[in-house]
């Protein structure tokens, strides 16, 4: 339980659009009622972290980002009792975790029917920040997180149990880009056998989405990305067929990969404008445009409502792959165990907290599927750990 006390941690501090982020020592409050105190061993970097480093969606500095993250349970809040005085059985202090950036009250009209992604609920740690710099000031959790540090405190909602044989670096992917692609084709799409899946994009949550469909038995499995090795990766997670979209013919691939008809669920998991630009007109009738990949605010696309309706197409948002934490999760778990859902080949490399502005460099250029930050150990350790596979 906790101790009421809080701790020194060390974190990457956000202070501006361009500017590099600072490590710096916070001081990170005890857990509250129905919050966890995590220690951090890995956390990903998500192209959704660098969309406000870069200006691309506006935010209040400073802050403290980094939201797919895993580690092990250090103190625990007292848990608040339900209407019959009994607590929700939780968490032990050691215990492995993966944390997501999605809260759930339980109670509003969006988690009663199990729309974990729109809760309305108040949860005291979003009005006050746990995290507090030198001179006083409370310091936001980036996407309700904050976890490119190495302690966060976040409520019980966000946090799943792993099962012991399963390494914090492959578990945070599921704290969002995994979780995100595969939710959108499992969730929102709702693939099933024999249907035909695009996936434009194929960074770690286009790879989640390729993962997901292959389990789900979509055939064919089109990836399209610009980038030769992102592609390659793409048929190695499953993939019947890749795209370059600069010098291939999208429309063409599809045709030729389903023997006529075009795709029946073409998901956008890149912010990329030039993604949007026809991907309606890549649907067979009755087909599903799934926008997963958050763009800048103000893009837009254009559609003629009419020859929508006529065709009988829809276009659907998946935010967060419209998951349910403590139902999704555990579902990605047992894939990964048994085999069917590859983590461990999805981590491209690995930085120290100090090493943390070349991760996002990776990132930006697109080089990696997912680059992960070790907060919790030193950049000399990590030159002298085996490199991921």
């Amino acid at each position: 339980m906790s101790t009421g006390r809080g701790v020194t941690i060390r974190a990457a501090v956000s202070r501006g659009v361009g500017l590099p982020p600072s490590i710096e020592t916070l001081t990170l409050d005890a857990p509250g009622p129905d919050e966890v105190r995590i220690r951090v061993e890995a956390c990903a970097v998500c192209h959704s972290d660098l969309s406000y480093l870069d200006g691309t969606w506006a935010t209040e500095f400073p802050l403290v980002l980094g939201h797919e993250a895993a580690g092990y349970v250090v103190e625990l809040g007292n848990p608040v009792a339900d209407s019959e005085g009994a607590s929700e059985p939780g968490l032990a202090v050691g215990d492995p975790v993966v944390v997501t950036l999605v809260r759930t009250c339980g109670e509003c009209r969006a988690c009663q029917r199990g729309h974990d992604v729109a809760c309305t609920g108040d949860f005291p740690i979003a009005s006050k920040s746990p995290l507090v710099a030198a001179d006083g000031d409370r310091i936001p959790q980036g996407l309700n997180v904050g976890a490119f540090a190495e302690q966060v405190v976040v409520h019980r909602s966000q946090v799943v149990r792993l099962p012991d044989d399963i390494e914090p670096l492959a578990a945070c992917l599921l704290g969002c880009g995994v979780l995100t692609g595969a939710g959108a084709v499992t969730n929102t799409a709702r693939v099933t056998a024999g249907d035909s899946v695009v996936v434009v994009g194929c960074g770690g949550v286009g790879i989640g989405a390729v993962q997901a469909a292959r389990i789900a038995g979509a055939n064919p499995i089109v990836a399209v990305d610009p980038t030769p090795d992102k592609r390659e990766s793409a048929r190695g997670f499953g993939a019947t067929h890749v795209v370059d979209p600069v010098h291939d013919d999208l429309s063409a691939t599809i045709t030729a990969a389903t023997g006529g008809p075009l795709a029946d669920h073409l998901l956008i998991t890149t912010g990329s404008p030039a993604a949007l630009d026809g991907a309606i007109e890549l649907l067979a009738p009755m087909g599903q445009l799934i926008i997963v990949g958050m763009a800048a605010d103000d893009v837009t696309i254009e559609v003629a409502p009419s020859w929508l309706a006529a065709a009988n197409k829809s276009i659907l948002g998946s935010k967060m792959g419209t998951i349910r934490v403590a139902q999704d999760v555990p579902a990605l778990i047992e894939h990964h165990r048994a085999g069917r859902l590859d983590l461990e080949g999805m981590v491209s490399s690995t930085h120290a907290l100090e090493d943390i502005a070349e991760a996002f460099e990776e990132v930006w250029r697109g080089d990696v599927l997912r680059t992960v930050v070790l907060p919790n150990v030193t950049a000399t350790q990590e030159q002298e750990a085996p490199v991921p596979c």
